[in-house]
C-alpha cells in the first residue's frame, strides 16, 4: 500500500513538472489592417504578465503583422496592450498551451459608426494564416 503511495506521488510530481515547470516558446502576432487606414500607423506596447515585449509603432498592412518570439511557461497570462497615439487599452487574461499563438489586432473607429478604437487580443491553435 506505502509503495502504491509513493509510485502515485512520484507520477503526479513527474506531471506537474512537464506541465507546469517547462516553457514553449509561443509566437505573438501583433498587427492592423483596415480598408479605411492607408497609411496609418500607431504606437503600441505589448505586455505579457507585467514584462514589456515590445514598445513599437505599427503600420497599416493586412498581409504583414510583426511577429513576436516569447518564451512562456503553460497556465494563465494576463495580456495588455496599450496605444496612447490612438487612445486604446485592452486587457485580456489567456491560457496559454504549447503550440499556440497569440493574435493582437488593432481596430480603428469607424466615424460613420461612432465605434472607438479598440485593440482584439485572440488566441488559438495551428499556425496563424493572414487570409
Amino acid at each position: 500500500m506505502k509503495r502504491k503511495i509513493i509510485i502515485w506521488m512520484f507520477v503526479l510530481a513527474l506531471i506537474t513538472f512537464f506541465l507546469f515547470g517547462l516553457k514553449y516558446e509561443t509566437t505573438i502576432y501583433l498587427g492592423m489592417s483596415s480598408p479605411t487606414s492607408d497609411g496609418y500607423s500607431i504606437d503600441a506596447e505589448v505586455k505579457v504578465d507585467g514584462e514589456v515585449i515590445t514598445k513599437d509603432s505599427i503600420n497599416n498592412n493586412p498581409y504583414k503583422y510583426k511577429t513576436i518570439k516569447k518564451t512562456l511557461g503553460i497556465g494563465f497570462r494576463k495580456v495588455e496592450v496599450l496605444s496612447e497615439r490612438a487612445d486604446a487599452y485592452s486587457v485580456r487574461t489567456i491560457f496559454v498551451l504549447p503550440n499556440q499563438h497569440v493574435l493582437i489586432e488593432f481596430y480603428p473607429g469607424i466615424q460613420n459608426l461612432r465605434k472607438v478604437p479598440e485593440f482584439d487580443i485572440s488566441y488559438g491553435f495551428n499556425p496563424f494564416r493572414y487570409e
